[in-house]
C-alpha cells in the first residue's frame, strides 16, 4: 500500500488483505454490513460481500483470495441475505451471477437464503444455471424452488441453463450439462420446446442430460 494511504474496507478487499480486513472489522464490526462506494463517481453502492465477487470478476481482486476476505465478513456478522430498500441482489445471488462459485457455496453453507430474489425476479439458482456451476447449482438445488419462474424472461432456472450452454456469457463456467442433469434429476420439469430445440437435438450430451431422473 502507498505511503499516507489510508486502508478501508473497500481497499483492503480489493488488495486481498484479510488481515487488514479482519483489524478493520475487529474495530467495528458494523463495517461488514456498510456499503462500499465506487465505480464513476463513486455512484455504485454495494455490499461488501457482494463487492468481494464484483472485484474478483474484473480481476482487481486474485482468484483464491477471495475466500478468507468472505470469512472475515461472515464472521463479524456480515448480512448473508442484505437486499438494497429489501429487494434486488443479495450477496448470493451476486455470488452466482458473478462466477464466484466457492463464494456461493461458503454463503449457503453459511445459511444464506437461496429462495431471495433479485431484480430480475431470479434467484441465485438461475444463475448458478445460466452460467454453468454445477457445484454450486448442486447445493442450491435442494434449498431452492426448482420450477419458479423469473419476472423478465419467464424461465425456470433448466430455462437459464440450455441458453447459457449455448449463448454463453461473461462468467461462463462452462458446466450447463452437468447442471441440467442435476435439475432434471431432482424433478425440474422439462418443456416440449426445448427438446425440440435444433441446438438441443445436435446436441447428444444435452439430450441425455434432460431426461436425467432419479433411480
Amino acid at each position: 500500500m502507498e505511503s499516507g494511504v489510508t486502508m478501508d474496507v473497500g481497499l483492503a478487499i480489493r488488495s486481498g488483505d484479510a488481515e487488514a480486513l479482519r483489524a478493520l472489522l475487529h474495530e467495528d464490526k458494523s463495517r461488514a454490513n456498510a456499503m462500499i462506494c465506487w465505480g464513476i463517481n463513486d455512484g455504485i453502492l454495494t455490499h461488501p460481500l457482494h463487492y468481494v465477487c464484483d472485484m474478483l470478476f474484473d480481476g482487481t481482486l486474485s482468484k483464491g483470495k477471495e475466500m478468507p476476505l468472505v470469512d472475515a465478513l461472515i464472521e463479524a456478522g456480515a448480512d448473508l441475505n442484505f437486499q438494497r430498500n429489501g429487494k434486488g441482489d443479495t450477496p448470493l445471488i451476486g455470488a452466482a451471477s458473478l462466477a464466484a462459485e466457492q463464494v456461493g457455496i461458503r454463503l449457503v453453507d453459511a445459511g444464506a437464503n437461496a429462495g431471495l430474489r433479485g431484480i430480475f425476479g431470479e434467484t441465485a439458482l438461475h444463475w448458478a444455471a445460466l452460467l454453468g456451476e454445477d457445484r454450486l447449482a448442486g447445493k442450491l438445488i435442494n434449498v431452492s424452488e426448482l420450477n419458479i419462474k423469473d419476472d423478465k424472461y419467464n424461465s425456470p432456472p433448466l430455462g437459464w441453463a440450455i441458453h447459457g450452454c449455448y449463448n454463453p456469457s461473461a462468467g461462463n463456467q462452462g458446466r450447463q450439462r452437468q447442471v441440467v442433469a442435476l435439475l432434471t434429476a431432482a424433478g425440474a420439469k422439462v418443456q416440449t420446446e426445448w427438446l425440440e430445440s435444433e441446438k438441443v437435438r445436435a446436441d447428444p450430451a444435452m439430450l441425455v442430460a434432460l431426461q436425467a431422473c432419479t433411480p
